[in-house]
Formats: C-alpha cells, structure tokens, sequence
C-alpha cells in the first residue's frame, strides 16, 4: 500500500546546516550559565558549525574539494582535512585559531567516544576563541554578516560572545591568548619536577623534547609553543599538548602515568587572584 501522504523534507544546504547549528550551540551557551554540563553540547554544536562553514568555503572552490576522496566521492572529508585543503587552496588559518579547534575536535571525539573530562573555565575560553574565528571566517568568505544567521532569541547571546572576547583576550607572544593565561604561564615555572612512587622526573621545557634530537633532528623547535606560547627553554604551561612526559616519553596530557599531587595539575581551576603577577 502507497502512502500518499505528504512528507515534509528536511533537507538544508551546507551553511544552512551551519546555521543550524551555531544557533543550537548559542542555545546551550545560555543554559550552560547555570549547567556547566551543557558546554560538553555547545561545543559538539559549534564544532559541527565550523566544520560545515569550512566545508562550505571548500564547496565554492571545487565542489569535490569536500570529498575525502575526490576520485570516489561518498564520504566528506573530516574538519583537520579540510583545514589542510583550505590552506592548500590559500585561504589561511591563523595558528591559535587552529589550535582551538584542534582542541574542540578533540573534546569533541572524546565526548562522543569516551568519558567526559572538560574544565568549564577552559572549555569557555576555548569556545570563544573558536566562535570568534567562525564570526572572522564568515565574515571574508561569505556574504552577509553572521548576525544576521543567527535567531532574535540568541541575538543577545553571541554579541555577549563577541563582547567577552574583546574584554578578555589579549595578544601574548604574537598571539591571542586570555588575559588570565601569563599569569598561569608563570606559576607553571614553579613545578621544575614531577613525582611517581618516589622517583622525581625532571620536565621537558620546550625546545629540549626528546624528539628534537631524534625523528624531528632536521626541525627546529619555534620561539614559543604553538600551544601554550611559552618561550625557549621555559616550562609549558597546564595542559599544554605539546609537554612530553618525563618518565614515559608520551604525551604529558594523555599519558597513564599518575604522578603524585602537584599545584601544577590544578593551575587551570586557579582563582586568578591567587597566582603570582607576571614579570
């Protein structure tokens, strides 16, 4: 039996797909005032939100250029390879705004897959880094303001996004980094070792990694970390992905080695009146 019945389609452009979702984000932005739970959605949503905006941008390039496979099209690219082909094709990603959304795919991969372990602080400072770039992208690449995408019941919400930006963001070492991070970055200095079952491990600062002297021996470590912008031969800062660990040689922020208590793993959740000034 044919059902005749009429079907409403459901069907929405990349950008609008974008849209979409930029303005479910917002939606739990606000609610996340009250339940720092909802951050863990509003970064999923906004995540998506770029990834269809970047996608978007490749589409009106080449309309293959958004295929993982541009010989055999049936599955997009993900977001890290389509960042690639954007800078391939010569549309730039400013460094910090790439590493906020390396870092937001990454959240997002272990809020879909794995356990959730976010600092609401940190995922909020995150977040506006990665909206600010989305406003930016738009901005250059597509036609109207992002404003105007986004729903009258969250109209409030993104400029208190924008506004919040410009207050606490500040440039550091070339870069845009939140005003309270120098300050962390200096306290991080204090913790010279690390302590497991009573064997102390001296830290890696940046630039003496293990891998500089030996698969990454033709490279040369930047003047400061593209992740946490400390200096030369200074420590990383907290949750840093580039710090190696001491005792294993991993990745210090995914490795299983538990070291002992230190005011270093909870710098991030500091009062920023508790830290030392910078110099």
């Amino acid at each position: 039996m044919n059902d005749k019945r009429d079907k409403t389609s459901l069907r929405l452009s990349l950008i609008d797909n974008a849209y979409d979702s930029l303005n479910e984000s917002l939606a739990y932005v606000e609610t996340a005032l009250t339940d720092h739970t909802r951050w863990k959605f509003a970064v999923l949503n906004l995540v998506h939100a770029v990834e269809l905006v970047v996608k978007q941008r490749l589409h009106d390039e080449h309309e293959l250029l958004i295929w993982e496979d541009v010989d055999r099209p049936g599955r997009t690219a993900p977001l890290d390879k389509a960042l690639v082909r954007l800078k391939n094709i010569g549309v730039g990603v400013k460094r910090p705004e790439l590493e906020a959304i390396r870092t937001a795919i990454r959240w997002r991969n272990n809020i879909t897959h794995y356990e959730v372990d976010l600092i609401a602080e940190e995922v909020r400072e995150n977040y506006l880094l990665i909206f600010e770039f989305l406003d930016s992208f738009h901005h250059q690449h597509f036609f109207g303001s992002l404003s105007d995408r986004i729903d009258d019941s969250h109209v409030q919400t993104a400029m208190d996004l924008v506004d919040s930006f410009g207050k606490e963001f500040v440039e550091f070492r070339g870069r845009p980094m939140h005003r309270r991070w120098p300050r962390l970055l200096v306290a991080a200095q204090e913790t010279k070792e690390f302590i497991f079952q009573n064997f102390s491990y001296a830290r890696l600062p940046w630039g003496s990694e293990t891998h500089w002297s030996t698969w990454m021996k033709d490279d040369s470590p930047l003047d400061y970390c593209p992740d946490c912008a400390t200096a030369i031969h200074e420590f990383h800062g907290p949750n840093c992905d580039q710090e190696e660990c001491p005792r294993c040689g991993g990745q210090l922020l995914s490795c299983d080695c538990d070291f002992d208590e230190d005011p270093f793993w909870g710098l991030d959740s500091v009062a920023l009146g508790e830290l030392p000034d910078a110099p």
